[in-house]
């Protein structure tokens, strides 16, 4: 019998769902181990806080939970113990590399410049650690320009701008990693030594990513990878804008005229290149290329399964639809089991 490892966080919350238990927004752990123990594996729960490095991990599959905790330093805490128990051998489901792309997109457009490098150069993306950085950047491609926050969800902190200008104000205040004291501290010093050699401080370190915008489009495309299960939803942009994510104008049934196979099609060549049992995929399509705007392996919102009353599945090379009322946890569980197997 398998033995799986489930790592809760210190409220005990592990992933998301689109409901609440107890006021948390986490999946249902007691069902998860019961689903785990119907399929002959051997679960066993822990808070990170418990779990003991000492021991011997080699081999043994992990499933853990992230976090998006303001300033990102729980989630800080969790990328060091997971990192730990893939030097030590074992199987972090999914890996820790996506594990440091959730909630950084950042290390997430570093993940799409190797696995997609045609994508990445499509959209001409930049990242940058520091303000001055951008400012130097000699960029590419047509305008208007996208700059997105490292961190946050539903679009927070993301802008366009028509022109360098704009780019620049945007990422200057988007970027500000100061203090009053810090600049405070640091003007004084550039008065001080202006006549001397000095090498200002950077007050604007807050890492950023910059990429062309993709125009023409009315809304984007979520798609969830369970599995061999794909649950679909297209989402219209907010009014006036050029955003989708965070929009909540969700549609389970309208394509917007695209070929519902053909975003399957690409959807199932995302997936499977992240080679993950578990995907969140943002599409979207310019009438002519589907492109991939953001992606996540773990930790991502559930809304597009669990309030969908079918899923896709490929069948003896084509697509069927299958109807279905989700059972987010046991979708899950049976999305792992597989891909444990596999």
């Amino acid at each position: 019998m398998t033995k799986i490892i489930i790592l809760t966080d210190y409220r005990d919350t592990f992933y998301s769902t689109a409901r609440t238990q107890h006021g948390l927004c986490t999946m249902d752990v007691a069902r998860v181990v019961r689903s785990f123990d119907d399929a002959g594996l051997r679960p066993q729960v822990m808070q990170y806080a418990d779990l003991d490095l000492s021991t011997d991990l080699h081999g043994i599959p992990v499933l853990y939970t992230s976090s998006e905790d303001r300033g990102l330093q729980y989630k800080s805490w969790i990328e060091d113990l997971v990192l730990a128990m893939e030097a030590a051998g074992a199987r972090t489901i999914p890996s820790f590399r996506f594990l440091r792309a959730h909630h950084n997109k950042v290390m997430m457009e570093a993940l799409r410049t190797q696995l997609f490098p045609k994508e990445a150069a499509r959209l001409h993306t930049y990242s940058f650690g520091t303000y001055e950085e951008l400012e130097a950047a000699d960029l590419v491609g047509p305008w208007p320009k996208v700059i997105k926050p490292a961190s946050g969800a539903g679009s927070t902190g993301v802008a366009s701008a028509v022109n360098r200008g704009e780019l620049l104000r945007a990422a200057r205040g988007l970027s500000w990693s100061g203090s009053l004291d810090e600049a405070a501290r640091e003007h004084g010093r550039r008065l001080l030594l202006r006549r001397r050699r000095h090498h200002p401080r950077c007050l604007h370190r807050q890492k950023f990513v910059v990429q062309d915008l993709i125009p023409g489009m009315a809304g984007d495309f979520k798609v969830l990878r369970m599995g061999s299960r794909y649950y679909t939803l297209y989402r219209r942009n907010r009014p006036g804008d050029f955003r989708a994510s965070g929009s909540g104008d969700f549609n389970f049934h309208d394509t917007a005229g695209v070929d519902q196979e053909a975003l399957l099609d690409y959807a199932e060549y995302v997936s499977d290149r992240l080679a993950t049992p578990l995907a969140s995929l943002d599409i979207g399509f310019d009438g002519t290329d589907f492109h991939l705007f953001e992606f996540q392996c773990l930790h991502f919102g559930t809304v597009t399964a669990e309030k969908s009353t079918h899923y896709y599945a490929r069948s003896h090379g084509t697509w069927q639809r299958v109807p279905e009322d989700c059972d987010i946890e046991a979708v899950f569980c049976q999305a792992i089991v597989d891909y444990l197997r596999a």
